[in-house]
């Protein structure tokens, strides 16, 4: 009896392993694990949430989705299949990794519309792949090695060898229906294993979540890696191919937002600094990567920044000033800049929406008779700057193709040369008042600047990316040093508001260098500050108005600021900013959520509209998160409104609305006007709000049809 009952169970087992050895998907399996652990790898390495519960289980149900429909292909075409997917998701999880060194945030649809810009960037993209990041890859040569074997031994001719030259069909209607219930089981457990938890946290701390659309790391804390792809492409999808338009009720909310908001940019047109440089030239500088962590910093006993710092005493320097910007960095802060709304929440605005209607300073100034210029010494379709420029009014812009490359370094040439060549295009033209806003570039991330250039020790910073950032401020700093020096000989010093500000952060976000070189430990508040900090300096003909403004202020403010410094009411324009000469204040609203109105600091958690960190600044310490609830509330609403009216265009609709709203309050006040009034006031009235509402759209044409 024993006997038999083990000859039984040995046929059993041997019949078992049989089965489970022809079992046709071993290899999706595989696929799907492999994938996972990738996933898991790279979520340590991103460090911003952790896989928890949820997202293992939208992990595993991606993948699944990723792979059932190989249940109907042969044994060829499913080994190919899954080893082309294995290649296309490693691939994208490895571009995922580099673009979040430098970035802070994923690979989206509007990123992927600027792929012509990659080649660019080839040395900062070489500076931030690791060794260890091989293991994304390291099983793709496997994968491909098995679809080579399996084409070779499935093919048709060798199956037939086996069979003593019969063909095998192995595609019944029974297999069909079979593998279609497999698919049908496969597919329904994927999708479940997503809508479950995904669903779990929207009704929990994630409330709200996929509302904002704020920041893209708090999604993929809900997604997964995967799960936020395919959140991209629908809401892609959505805004480009099946978007229903702005409804009637987002119209209202801007134009109310923006209601109330003008008396706090009007502010400024009674105030003593309204007209404070009217008539002067501008010259502007944003500069690439400057934070102000450097400024005021020495090291080995030599200034990083030493002609910044004698600029502080004789300038209105700003040292809480933050950059905005998110994921189209340069282009988002001049967008900031000049058109004082905000960028978006994925891509560029240059890139995305050119073509709409902004209220910009060049169109502005040019109604007052500027002549506005922008030069960059770059090819001038990156950042799509041709088409921007052009719809933002510019008279000229100057992009390599105008500059002698006669200082090649890094990017292209630079700065020292550059900006010495912009005063030169500016003498060129003779053009007064004039307006030039400069990109410097020497700068740009990885900061890899020859040492005779640079002329600076970092000490223990030496052959590190942190030391080189350091190098490339010094070398910058010289170069502004060198500008001063000739805006002085040429006779523009005088007669010119100097104006320079960062663009972004240097896209390094270890805290030790910082600490070691401040010298002293920073909390996560100090360290998140340190990296939203950007200078902003302005120097007024005669070193007046010189001081230190402690006003948390953005680059959003930065538009309002000129008009209230060269004494141009903000009239119908359309800005979300306030001067910053102004006393009316506003909260600093970060393109996260996170926000700063100079007395608290909010930092909103990485996973979901809930939670976050709120900070004193009065000490430094923690406060109750409720004390920013207000302020977060306020930030979304403005991000929500920003975001509407660039994307669908709204800025000539809310102008519109405005005029009618004044000609309808002129309608009523002359209904209720007394029998003796004679209607003259009500004429200047009139008269003065279509003024008001038609100056500057038919300035902006006579512009842009000299252009």
């Amino acid at each position: 009896m024993n006997i038999q009952l083990r000859t039984t169970v040995a046929k059993g087992a041997k019949l078992a392993a049989r089965g489970l050895a022809s079992w046709p998907y071993w290899g999706a399996m595989l696929v799907v694990l492999s994938i996972v652990y990738k996933l898991n790898w790279l979520d340590h390495q991103l460090n911003v949430g952790g896989m928890n519960e949820w997202k293992w289980k939208v992990n595993y149900g991606a993948m699944v989705i990723a792979t059932f429909w190989v249940v109907w292909l042969g044994r060829r075409a499913r080994a190919v299949s899954l080893a082309v997917l294995d290649l296309i998701i490693s691939v994208l999880l490895f571009a995922d990794l580099v673009y979040f060194r430098y970035f802070k945030d994923f690979i989206s649809i509007p990123v992927l519309l600027q792929a012509n810009q990659v080649s660019s960037l080839e040395d900062s993209i070489w500076s931030l792949i690791h060794r260890g990041d091989l293991v994304l890859l390291c099983d793709i040569p496997v994968a491909l090695a098995y679809a080579a074997w399996a084409c070779w031994y499935w093919r048709p001719a060798r199956i037939a060898r086996r069979n003593g030259g019969v063909q095998v069909r192995s595609s019944s209607r029974s297999r069909l229906m079979l593998n279609t219930a497999l698919a049908a089981l496969l597919l329904a457990m994927g999708i479940s294993m997503i809508v479950g938890p995904v669903n779990q946290q929207k009704n929990g701390w994630a409330s709200g979540l996929f509302v904002g659309n704020w920041w893209n790391i708090p999604i993929y804390n809900v997604t997964g890696l995967l799960g936020f792809h395919g959140y991209d492409t629908y809401r892609y999808a959505k805004e480009h191919w099946f978007s229903g338009g702005v409804s009637e009720a987002q119209v209202q909310e801007a134009k109310d937002w923006f209601d109330a908001r003008k008396p706090l940019q009007e502010q400024a047109e009674s105030e003593p600094m309204f007209g404070a440089a009217k008539g002067k030239n501008i010259l502007m500088i944003q500069a690439e990567a400057f934070q102000s962590f450097v400024i005021g910093q020495s090291l080995g006993g030599q200034e990083i920044t030493p002609n910044l710092n004698a600029l502080i005493g004789k300038s209105l320097y700003f040292p809480n000033f933050y950059h905005q910007t998110g994921q189209g960095r340069t282009s988002d802060a001049d967008f900031l800049t000049s058109c004082s709304l905000h960028p978006m929440p994925t891509g560029s605005v240059f890139i995305r929406f050119a073509d709409h209607d902004f209220n910009c300073l060049p169109e502005i100034l040019n109604a007052q008779g500027y002549d506005t210029t922008v030069h960059h010494a770059y090819d001038g379709s990156f950042w799509n700057r041709n088409n921007m420029y052009h719809n933002m009014d510019y008279g000229k812009f100057y992009s390599i193709k105008d500059f002698d490359e006669d200082e090649p370094l890094g990017w292209s040439i630079g700065d020292k040369s550059f900006l010495q060549q912009t005063v030169d295009q500016i003498k060129e033209r003779g053009a007064s008042p004039f307006y030039a806003f400069a990109i410097t570039i020497s700068g740009h991330h990885p900061f890899n600047l020859p040492d005779y250039k640079t002329e600076f020790e970092v000490g223990d910073f030496d052959g590190t990316t942190f030391g080189d950032y350091l190098q490339a401020a010094h070398y910058v700093d010289a170069a502004i040093g060198e500008l001063m020096d000739r805006l002085k000989d040429e006779g523009l010093w005088d007669d010119t508001v100097l104006m320079l500000y960062g663009d972004h952060d240097n896209s390094l976000y270890d805290k030790k260098p910082y600490e070691q070189l401040i010298g002293k430990s920073l909390s996560d508040e100090e360290m998140d500050a340190i990296i939203r900090k950007v200078p902003f300096f302005i120097h007024f003909p005669g070193d007046a108005n010189a001081g230190v403004s402690e006003k948390a202020v953005g680059q959003i403010d930065t538009a309002p600021t000129i008009l209230q410094m060269l004494g141009i009411p903000m009239g119908e324009n359309k800005m979300m900013g306030i001067s910053m000469l102004s006393a009316a204040e506003k909260p600093v609203v970060f393109r996260t959520g996170g926000f700063t109105d100079g007395k608290v600091y909010y930092m909103p958690s990485n996973g979901g509209t809930t939670g976050g960190s709120c900070y004193s600044l009065a000490d430094g310490s923690a406060a109750d998160v409720s004390a920013c609830d207000a302020g977060k509330e306020a930030a979304d609403r403005e991000l929500r409104v920003s975001d509407v009216v660039v994307e669908h265009d709204l800025l000539p609709e809310l102008k519109k609305r405005t005029m009618n709203d004044g000609f309808a309050a002129m309608n009523d006040q002359k209904k209720s006007a007394p029998a003796w009034f004679d209607g003259r006031a009500l004429f200047l009235t009139y008269l003065r709000a279509l003024i008001n509402g038609l100056t500057f759209s038919s300035a902006s044409s006579s512009v842009g049809a000299a252009m």
